[in-house]
């Protein structure tokens, strides 16, 4: 394997890789210095990250005031049916990108568990394939 095709697996942490992709890393990272380098910044980057997970700050007073300000707006209960319209339709669209985005990972970490190849024997309903292709890829 190549630099370029361990490197998108270098960010991973080891729960997200399966079993083959953590191996071929390993074996990789093991002759590479360059990729073992980045690999070990990953794990140190990790490790810090992990370490500042508890870690809490409060804002200073005024602070939600200030920014407030900052845009223009003021501190106002929101009564117009316009803005009551306009604040449910947004929430509509992030709970449908949020929805769409936990089915889009499910679907990757199934894909992960499954065989890798099998995505390419999926059906294609109302796609034609031109002869030519077919027989390049032949």
């Amino acid at each position: 394997m190549s630099c370029h095709d361990i490197r998108p697996l270098l960010a991973a942490r080891a729960e997200e890789l399966t079993p083959l992709e953590a191996r071929m890393r390993a074996e990789h990272v093991a002759t590479c210095s360059r990729c073992a380098a980045e690999s070990a910044a990953y794990t140190r980057l990790g490790l810090a990250l992990a370490s500042m997970a508890h870690l809490e700050a409060e804002p200073a007073d005024g602070t939600l005031e200030r920014v407030l300000i900052a845009i223009g707006r003021r501190r106002t209960r929101v009564t117009g049916p316009r803005v009551v319209v306009a604040a449910g339709s947004a929430g509509a669209l992030v709970a449908t990108v949020v929805v769409a985005r936990a089915l889009r990972q499910r679907r990757h970490a199934q894909a992960r568990a499954g065989d890798q190849r099998s995505w390419r024997r999926l059906p294609l309903p109302g796609l034609s394939v031109p002869a030519p292709a077919l027989a390049r890829a032949k």
